[in-house]
């Protein structure tokens, strides 16, 4: 048995802000459709303005090969302030995927989720908690990109979310289930991004003690990079970002005048408008990111005995501009804070 699906992240679609476009997004759908995967999965910053971009909500939700679409929580996503109200509804296009809440139903405010196919459980967390100064987590805000500056343990999932985050794994484990978990922030240990990484690889060990062979996978977005490891016999693979090839947090002028790309104009409601190449200097956040020409993604195929077919795929800087300097990846800001804590496993 084969089950084979495409994944992407941290698409970035703003207009005006990166140079990310809807055709970009039809591209992915479009070899998925061609590589003959069952349906699509994005892990997080799939847009940064979800109320403002009906386009891309509705290119995603509404794809036009009908594909089963299932995605997760990046740090980008409240940004422009949307609210967990507007997005958590807009993750994903299965009605029967099972929300973590205590009847397995949407609620806005609960954003992680998971959905068998086929003999596999996928289980799509939010890496979007930290910890207040009175020591109750607490989520990304509204209009934020972020943790509240004054909280600390940055990247984590909460304590209610981890312990149901155990039991999945392990009724997943009872079912006789092959497990995948992803998320936007890593749990890798070569390239974690989440405070909770060394916990939760010790949970993933923990399942597979349990019943050998469950967790075969964990797999992440938000590092704008590739990169994997096999730790334990389960595979922690990043997924680079599909068009932001290198971001920067400082502003360094590198395209010139007479760099264009595409433009595609919007009314309010999704309509398109017109197109035009327009200077990509334009764009509000130039100065920060080096683009990639085409857009990336990665065909996944998992087979029953456990092995896992990874098939990338090359693209170009767009206009051969190439980012140069030391290269400093979002997980190695000031947001991710040294603080550990232990849920209690109940």
């Amino acid at each position: 048995m084969q089950l084979t699906f495409t994944i992407f992240s941290d698409l970035h679609y703003k207009k005006g802000m990166y140079a990310a476009t809807v055709d970009d997004l039809m591209e992915i759908f479009s070899r998925a459709e061609k590589n003959g995967s069952q349906f699509v999965m994005h892990l997080g910053d799939l847009c940064n303005d979800y109320s403002g971009s009906p386009e891309l909500v509705n290119a995603y939700l509404e794809n036009k090969q009908g594909l089963p679409v299932y995605g997760l929580y990046g740090n980008h996503e409240l940004e422009a302030n949307n609210s967990m109200e507007v997005v958590t509804p807009l993750l994903t296009n299965d009605k029967s995927v099972v929300w973590g809440t205590e009847d397995g139903s949407l609620d806005p405010k609960t954003a992680y989720y998971y959905k068998d196919i086929e003999g596999f459980r996928f289980i799509f967390t939010d890496s979007n908690y930290s910890i207040t100064p009175e020591g109750e987590f607490e989520h990304n805000r509204t209009g934020s990109w972020g943790p509240p500056s004054e909280n600390t343990g940055a990247n984590c999932l909460s304590d209610k979310q981890f312990t149901w985050l155990r039991a999945v794994l392990f009724d997943g484990a009872d079912k006789g289930l092959k497990c995948i978990v992803l998320s936007h922030a890593a749990f890798a240990e070569g390239f974690s991004c989440s405070t909770d990484s060394e916990m939760v690889r010790n949970l993933l060990n923990e399942v597979n003690g349990y019943k050998k062979g469950t967790v075969i996978a964990a797999i992440n977005g938000h590092w704008h990079a590739n990169a994997y490891e096999i730790k334990d016999d389960i595979l922690y693979f990043n997924i680079n970002s599909a068009k932001n090839g290198c971001w920067l947090p400082v502003k360094e002028p590198h395209y010139l005048p007479e760099h264009t790309s595409l433009f595609i104009d919007f009314d309010a409601e999704g309509r398109e408008q017109g197109r035009r190449q327009r200077p990509i200097n334009e764009l509000t956040m130039v100065q920060n990111t080096w683009f990639f020409d085409s857009p990336l993604s990665t065909q996944v195929s998992l087979y029953e005995n456990g092995e896992i077919h990874i098939e990338g795929m090359k693209t170009a800087w767009m206009h051969g501009i190439v980012p140069v300097g030391e290269r400093v990846s979002p997980c190695r800001t000031p947001l991710i804070s040294e603080v550990k804590h232990n849920y209690e496993q109940t």
